[in-house]
């Protein structure tokens, strides 16, 4: 009889969309195509969807192994599984594989119930490791893995192939063809592979097992996109640590596209662009964004100090470099967003905040992300003696439900974060995090964006000038709304025990919202109330009051309501070709003259649910919030 080998990735949600189990369908799509692995096992269907535990188990037939791929948003629900496994089923052997499971043999150790762990990446060593016991050999030549003796642990050598050109393909081998038929209502996203390996050496990631790039077959790739497609899913993620880094990768946006004009799918293909972005990302961003399959390209930067840069082996575009590329996207109308991440070895409290707005200096009005620094078991910041070097303090939070409603099923998921550093004590990390909030609610959102710009352009008033004094208005002068809203945010951060760090609102709709995106709705909401307030922070720069009045005005009627689809704006100033100038990192000249904008929005929106999900879930990336984006049919002109 045929030993039963399962194999098991849990989706994010139950009630969500739910990705198809990508890395595990590889492995299985491997096995399947060997003849002798076939002879004395039998591989079910995956399992995949986060039910209630109970559940779940009435889905395993005398189970011989149960092989699990752990991240962070199931780990702690593989464990309680795999437990429960054990007590139904005492003779099942539990294997551990993926990115939560360290290198080492630690997880043998602390978890008694797991019998294997597989490291690296798992189609050979599953294949290696399943022949090795049908044939009754040792274990100890099976690279990548770790499991117990008489004598103690043992983990082998660690390695990894270089070639991919015979590898299967889930989609293509119909692995994950029962998922879907049994799932009619459950809608599906897609992972897509183009190549594995990452040449760069950043401390806080752990993406990638090898340096060098091997690439998958493009008539692979191909294959698999066109069944994504024919297959009708809305959204495909590509895993590529950096999309762009070959020249054919521009051949793939094309093809992408292709398929989507072709079938109507996938709606969004979602790359991360290559680090250093260069001619390729700019015709593959091109390709995508023009035709409405990505929000935006990356221009990452993560952090813009040079000591803290130095710490995690990052190096970055240059800011002139950034500036350039900045402008020649806003000239095609592809909009760009920079990521940084908060609470790298190193920054401090003014070198972020700092840093930020350098970037605003060099032209990113558009769309900034600031991530908490996660650490990852596999990943050279989640070394115990590298956290020794730089005073790394973490905390353990529950997994945040940003853009979807979790159903953790009773089994939350848990993270650890940066929350103090050598250089920034918790309390300095707090207040950066809520300067970031403060700095995208109200110029990347864009509640003041023109005010700020005008300041900085006419005036000399750094970016970071006026956000500090704003932080301190809210913080500090105002009593009202502004102050106890934003107060509650600051003392939710400042608690990482709970970190009840998602913003909700049954108002905007069910999902969940990063703090910066919950308090623009919340301005917007209580728009008038908002503007009344706000207002006197403004007076205090004594723009000139006829001047103030119309650029007031202006900057109030480009924020983007939920009953509004269309405005008229005149004004004495040629704001609109001002600002546009600004964007485009072109000589800006502020006139006096009579101007008209008119603005018809290409989208309708109804209420405050579908204005949430619609102008900032879906477009903040390209400005959204203001009328003045590439998607909107803008009229202007002077007299």
């Amino acid at each position: 009889m045929k030993e039963k080998f399962y194999l098991v990735q849990i989706g994010v949600s139950y009630s969500s969309p739910v990705f198809l189990p990508y890395s595990v369908g590889c492995i299985a799509a491997y096995l399947k195509r060997d003849e002798e692995i076939m002879k004395h096992y039998d591989i079910p269907d995956i399992i995949v969807m986060r039910e209630k535990i109970d559940d779940v188990l009435k889905r395993f037939e005398n189970p011989s192994f149960v092989a699990f791929s752990c991240f962070t948003w199931n780990l702690e629900y593989n464990k309680t599984l795999a437990v429960e496994l054990k007590k139904k089923f005492p003779n099942v052997r539990i294997i551990f594989g993926g990115h939560s499971v360290p290198h080492d043999s630690s997880f043998l150790e602390e978890y008694p119930f797991v019998d294997y762990l597989m490291h690296n990446e798992g189609e050979e060593t599953t294949a290696k490791f399943l022949k090795a016991l049908a044939d009754n050999e040792s274990l100890e030549n099976v690279p990548n893995l770790s499991f117990r003796t008489p004598d103690g642990n043992v983990t082998t050598q660690q390695q990894n192939p270089c070639d991919l050109s015979s590898y299967p393909s889930p989609y293509i081998d119909g692995i994950f063809d029962n998922i879907m038929k049994e799932n009619p209502d459950k809608e599906f996203h897609a992972t897509l592979e183009t190549n594995r390996g990452c040449p760069y050496g950043c401390t806080y990631c752990e993406w990638c097992f090898t340096k060098k790039l091997r690439p998958f077959p493009m008539e692979k790739i191909k294959q698999e996109i066109e069944w994504i497609a024919k297959n009708k899913i809305k959204y495909c993620y590509c895993a590529d640590a950096n999309f762009g880094i070959m020249d054919r990768d521009v051949e793939i946006a094309e093809y992408v596209i292709e398929q989507k004009k072709k079938y109507g799918y996938p709606d969004v293909f979602k790359p991360c662009y290559a680090k250093e972005s260069d001619e390729t990302v700019f015709k593959a961003g091109y390709l995508l964004n023009k035709n409405h399959a990505d929000k935006g390209v990356t221009l990452a930067y993560q952090s813009l100090d040079e000591k803290t840069l130095e710490n995690i082996g990052r190096k970055n575009l240059t800011l002139e470099h950034f500036s350039d590329l900045d402008a020649r996207y806003d000239e095609a109308g592809i909009p760009t967003y920079t990521e940084l991440i908060l609470g790298l070895p190193g920054e401090t409290y003014d070198s972020f905040c700092k840093g930020m707005c350098r970037l605003l200096d060099s032209g990113q009005n558009n769309s900034m992300t600031v991530y908490e620094c996660q650490v990852y078991p596999n990943a050279p910041m989640g070394n115990p003696e590298y956290q020794k070097k730089f005073g790394i303090k973490t905390s353990r939070i529950p997994l945040l439900g940003i853009h979807y409603n979790p159903e953790f099923n009773g089994v939350p998921e848990y993270f650890d974060i940066i929350t103090e550093t050598a250089t920034m004590p918790k309390s300095d990390w707090v207040r950066a995090c809520m300067f970031s909030v403060i700095l995208q609610t109200f110029h990347h959102l864009g509640l003041v964006r023109y005010f700020a710009i005008y300041l900085h352009k006419e005036k000399d008033i750094s970016y970071f000038d006026f956000y500090n004094k704003l932080f301190e208005f809210i913080y500090k002068e105002n009593k009202g709304f502004l102050n106890d809203f934003f107060r509650s945010l600051y003392d939710r951060k400042a608690d990482t025990e709970t970190a009840d760090w998602t913003y909700n609102r049954d108002l905007f709709g069910t999902t969940g919202w990063y703090f910066e995106e919950g308090a623009f709705l919340e301005m917007v909401y209580h728009s008038e109330t908002f503007w009344d307030e706000i207002r006197p922070f403004l007076e205090k720069f004594e723009i000139e009051k006829d001047l103030f009045e119309e650029l007031f005005n202006y900057q109030k009627t480009l924020v983007r309501l939920p009953d509004v689809s269309e405005v008229d704006i005149r004004s004495e100033y040629n704001f609109y070709k001002y600002f546009e100038a600004v964007n485009e990192n072109a000589d800006a000249e502020l006139l006096r003259k009579k101007c008209r904008l008119h603005i018809k929005a290409h989208k309708e929106i109804s209420s405050w649910a579908e204005y949430a999900r619609e102008i900032i879930w879906f477009g903040k990336r390209y400005s959204a919030t203001l009328l003045v984006n590439p998607r909107e049919v803008i009229t202007y002109s002077e007299e």
